[in-house]
């Protein structure tokens, strides 16, 4: 109730559309009569008014016709008579006839209401053209006004009776052909609501008002019918986003229970044992039908299969191996892409197998590094649609732990041979290097002093001892070959002075004459450059000392900004290094020491003109 107060308070009353149409028609009715009335009655008034003159012109006339004889004659009792009779006229009031003289004859007036001239005519009495007399008349127009009135007023009735009549009949006509049928449009306007779009309004027509409710009948239509689209939209929607929330629910709980896997995959190390586990954990976490993990084996090319669970077991008889392009699985290793079949009737490339009958869905993804491909990941499903996106997502995920952990697993198996042949190869140098090259030296100098004894049995002792003691230096080479250690002779000299020894225990042999020049700003260089440099000169020397038959060599060791270089020169009787030669793992030791330290080696000899070494290793510039 307050709240309509306060609406009536603060909005203004509008009248509704029968009270405008009731208003506009008596205005106009109204207006129609004032002016209908007031047309009439000038029109009335006017033809009066010309009877009125009429009248009074024929009244004149008449007492000029009937007093003139009387006058000549005298007789005034008929003058008299006349004048009474003139005056029951309406239009005279009061008569005087007067004589030539001016003398007045008779006169009369009448008396009572109406009786007062509204205008006096004096009019001269002529016979021929002798003056007799004259007359005054007064005229009165109260009966004419009395005539306006009553014709008016008659008029006036009529009139509005008239126009009462018209004016009811078009409010019946208005009422029926216009405001009832607003009025029942704008009820089932606002009857209409959100929940009540089935609302028509019931009228037909080919007028304005039966086209304006056929058209508010088809909006509404239109409406009810996009309410109705609405309505299932939203529905739809609702549907979709329960949906999209158990998806986001159910990916929340795969990565849970991928997390779950990736943290105890860590504690497992043996490979095997975890494609066995990841196999197990995915068939049992998800209801999967069979899971089955397949490895790349990288010498028959082909997929083997390395875990399974769910409906295959370890005495199932069904292929262990799986060629390229076989089936899904093959199809996959082939393409390195994911593959998903929700009905796999429908898929041409799968391939039924006996122990897996009961398989209506497989999704397959690559097991793979980049575009290396490591192996399969193979879920099936039991019922059609059984596997989806998420599932996808699922397997593409664990299938990327897999295959970090086979390539890790290669990796460390690699670098487990990389390692050991690094090793081979490093003892096969430091073997070369050292006791290969001391036993040569032992060997030499026992040959040496079995000569020394039919010769010069005295220098065969020196001989000996110079064996002894290239026994001793080898073993403790070999130790430290072992060990890995720096050699000995670079723990007490300097590269320079190690090779001049090298030089000059060459010399001392008696065989070469051996010069050794350092050029250049001598420094310090890493140990492993020292090393090598040190063992290419004495690989370098042997070849000399075994092959050569050369009468001089030479050593040069040049320093400069950049760069260290090693030279060994000999005029031995050289070889063709085009030619295989038997036992060249000296010269392959020395590429690959030179290759180690970033440098180059370059090895130039020909048939009977000698043998020369070079390498050169790029030195950091500090």
């Amino acid at each position: 109730m307050r709240a309509e107060e306060g609406l009536s308070l603060t909005e203004p009353w509008r009248p509704g559309l029968t009270v405008r149409i009731v208003l506009f028609i008596g205005a106009i009715v109204a207006l129609c009569g004032i002016l209908t009335v007031l047309i009439i009655g000038s029109v009335v008034t006017t033809q009066l008014r010309e009877r009125y003159a009429s009248d009074r012109q024929t009244s004149i006339e008449f007492l000029t016709a009937s007093l003139v004889p009387m006058i000549e004659l005298s007789d005034y009792e008929r003058v008299q008579r006349t004048i009474e009779t003139v005056l029951v006229y309406e239009n005279i009031v009061s008569l005087a006839v007067y004589d030539a003289d001016g003398v007045l004859i008779r006169s009369a007036k009448e008396s009572g209401e109406g009786s007062q001239p509204t205008d006096t005519i004096s009019h001269v009495l002529m016979k021929g053209a002798e003056f007799v007399g004259r007359v005054d008349i007064g005229f009165s127009r109260a009966y004419i006004d009395a005539q306006v009135k009553e014709l008016t007023r008659i008029l006036a009735l009529a009139v509005t009776a008239l126009l009462l009549a018209t004016a009811g009949a078009l409010l019946w006509y208005l009422s029926r052909s216009v405001v009832r049928p607003l009025h029942i449009f704008t009820r089932t306007v606002r009857s209409m609501t959100s929940s009540n779009l089935g609302l028509r309004v019931p009228l037909r027509g080919s007028d304005e008002i039966g086209v304006l409710a056929g058209s508010f009948n088809a909006m509404a239509q239109d409406l009810e019918e996009s309410n109705l689209q609405l309505t299932q939209a939203h529905l739809q929607l609702e549907e979709r986003y329960l949906e999209r929330a158990a998806r986001e629910e159910r990916r929340t709980e795969q990565v849970r229970r991928i997390f779950e896997m990736r943290q105890q995959l860590i504690q497992i190390s043996e490979l095997a044992d975890m494609m066995e586990f990841v196999a197990s954990a995915l068939q049992k976490a998800f209801a999967y039908y069979s899971v089955n993990v397949y490895l790349v084996d990288s010498r028959a090319g082909d997929l083997q299969l390395a875990a399974t669970a769910g409906a295959l077991s370890s005495s199932t008889t069904v292929p262990r191996r799986v060629q390229p392009g076989d089936g899904i699985v093959g199809a996959v290793l082939q393409s390195c892409r994911p593959l998903l079949a929700t009905d796999v009737a429908r898929e041409p490339r799968y391939v039924a197998v006996a122990e897996l009958k009961e398989t209506r869905a497989e999704l397959a993804v690559p097991i793979a590094i980049g575009t290396l491909p490591l192996g399969v990941l193979d879920i099936q499903a039991d019922r059609e649609n059984g596997l989806d996106e998420m599932d996808l997502y699922t397997a593409q995920t664990v299938a990327d732990q897999i295959a970090n952990v086979v390539e890790n697993a290669r990796v460390a198996e690699e670098t487990r041979e990389l390692t050991v042949l690094d090793e081979r190869n490093r003892m096969a140098r430091e073997i070369h290097d050292t006791l290969a090259q001391g036993f040569t030296g032992i060997v030499l100098q026992l040959e040496a002093a079995e000569q020394s004894l039919n010769d010069s049995p005295s220098s065969a002792a020196s001989h000996i001892d110079r064996a002894r003691r290239l026994a001793r230096e080898s073993l403790a080479e070999a130790r430290r070959s072992v060990w890995a250690l720096r050699p000995s002779v670079l723990e007490k000299r300097k590269l320079a002075d190690a090779l001049r020894a090298e030089a000059r225990m060459l010399q001392d042999e008696g065989q070469v004459q051996v010069a050794c020049h350092i050029s250049g700003v001598a420094r310090d260089l890493p140990a492993p450059v020292e090393e090598a440099l040190l063992r290419i000169c004495q690989e370098s020397l042997t070849n000399i000392r075994r092959h050569a038959k050369a009468a001089q060599a030479q050593v040069s060791l040049t320093f400069d900004n950049n760069s260290v270089m090693l030279s060994i020169r000999d005029d031995g009787i050289g070889f063709d290094l085009d030619t295989p030669r038997e036992g060249s793992l000296g010269l392959i030791g020395i590429n690959e020491r030179a290759r180690q330290c970033g440098g180059i080696a370059r090895i130039s000899s020909m048939p009977g003109e000698g043998t020369l070494v070079e390498v050169d290793i790029p030195l950091e510039v500090r």
